[in-house]
């Protein structure tokens, strides 16, 4: 059967509520890529491929998809956030920065006005660095630049849950931050894989493309921030964690310093200690050590991410960790591709149906310590998380 979104949505709203009252319950998508794509043509060379109707068309569908979520959310009381896992840009454009961020707010715009809290993760395209793939862009405009600046207080500063974020005491324009829902006991940490630090002026202008880093990484100080600041809530606390890329190159592609990321998961599933010295980009000596022994019943529960535009649900044994990643948001990003791991149980968003569920891709959860439940909205599959699914 073809169900519209709407339809699905109200399917998943009689479902919801099997786990429990202790459970989270979240809308989560990722992958939006509102504006042109670039394509190559017959003579391999990159254009945009897309009229301006078309791109116009692709967005109109998405504000009706985030419509039918928040439409979703605000009428079911156990709903507790709506998350986006980054990329809602594709940054080929050459209209500039303030033309991309005005697109970025209206493509979210049905989030502004809803009740629940709105949780954003910063996508390898949301600085609109990719411009220099456009053929019109002979070199880097550093003004066009999205700088973390910029993401904070243009993006993330639209939203009234925005100043309840807590990002890194250190780095105040953090991309990565963590929210926390009082009432299920539950903090929610969001990640970036995109942690540059290109400098800025007052305005929030970049200055420099510098490229301190390889393009895909958890940074040092982003991993001494979790450590000593993220992973750090009351004792019987849960976690939940947000991010565009997958914790190491099996789930992504190349992200750097994830197999720090996974001992740090390794460190706090055994309950033991974990230490590691670093040069900050300063050039000051870092020493992190953190003992995660007293923390007797918190646990984190899942790890969200997109980037792939495909769909896996994968347990990690040795961090006791579920990692899932959700498809494409727009049925025009491809069916998607898996991560290095092609062993991985992947599966590609094919059949992507326009005038039905399948012209999007989202995903509702519920979960609580011992059972995790998805529910897609889109061409991917429904999953129940359990011990007994390992």
């Amino acid at each position: 059967m073809n169900y519209t979104v709407r339809e699905r949505f109200d399917e998943i709203n009689g479902q919801i509520n099997r786990v429990g009252s202790d459970a989270v319950n979240y809308v989560f998508c990722a992958d939006i890529h509102a504006d042109e794509y670039l394509r190559k043509n017959s003579n391999g060379e990159l254009k945009v491929f897309e009229d301006a109707a078309a791109v116009e068309n692709r967005i109109e569908k998405t504000i009706s998809h985030l419509k039918a979520a928040v439409n979703f959310a605000e009428n079911n009381d156990n709903i507790d956030f709506l998350a986006i896992g980054g990329d809602i840009i594709n940054s080929y454009s050459i209209k500039g920065k303030q033309a991309v961020i005005d697109t970025i707010n209206r493509t979210l715009s049905p989030l502004r006005n809803c009740t629940k809290p709105v949780i954003i993760a910063f996508g390898n395209h949301d600085d609109n660095g990719f411009q220099i793939l456009n053929p019109d862009v002979p070199e880097i405009r550093l003004e066009w630049l999205i700088s973390d600046k910029d993401w904070k207080e243009k993006v993330l500063g639209n939203y009234p849950f925005a100043k309840n974020c807590v990002h890194d005491k250190s780095y105040e324009f953090s991309k990565y931050f963590y929210y926390d829902l009082n009432r299920k006991k539950t903090r929610v940490i969001v990640l970036d894989t995109m942690d540059m630090r290109k400098p800025f002026d007052e305005n929030g202008t970049v200055t420099e493309n510098v490229n301190r880093l390889p393009r895909f990484w958890y940074t040092n100080e982003q991993l001494d921030w979790l450590c000593g600041q993220a992973l750090c809530a009351p004792e019987d606390w849960d976690y939940i964690i947000i991010s565009h890329m997958g914790i190491e190159n099996d789930t992504s592609c190349n992200c750097k310093n994830g197999e720090n990321l996974r001992k740090i998961f390794k460190a706090f599933k055994e309950r033991g200690a974990i230490s590691f010295d670093y040069t900050d980009l300063n050039g000051g000596k870092i020493c992190v050590n953190r003992d995660f022994g007293n923390i007797k019943n918190g646990k984190i529960l899942l790890y969200n991410f997109g980037h792939q535009h495909a769909e896996l649900v994968h347990y990690s044994k040795d961090i006791d960790l579920w990692q899932v990643a959700t498809g494409c948001e727009n049925a025009w990003g491809g069916c998607g591709e898996s991560g290095e791991d092609k062993n991985l149980p992947w599966v590609l968003m094919t059949d992507r149906t326009e005038g039905t569920e399948r012209e999007t891709c989202i995903d509702v959860f519920s979960v609580n310590r011992s059972i995790a439940y998805k529910f897609n909205v889109g061409p991917g599959k429904d999953a129940v998380m359990t011990a007994e699914n390992i």
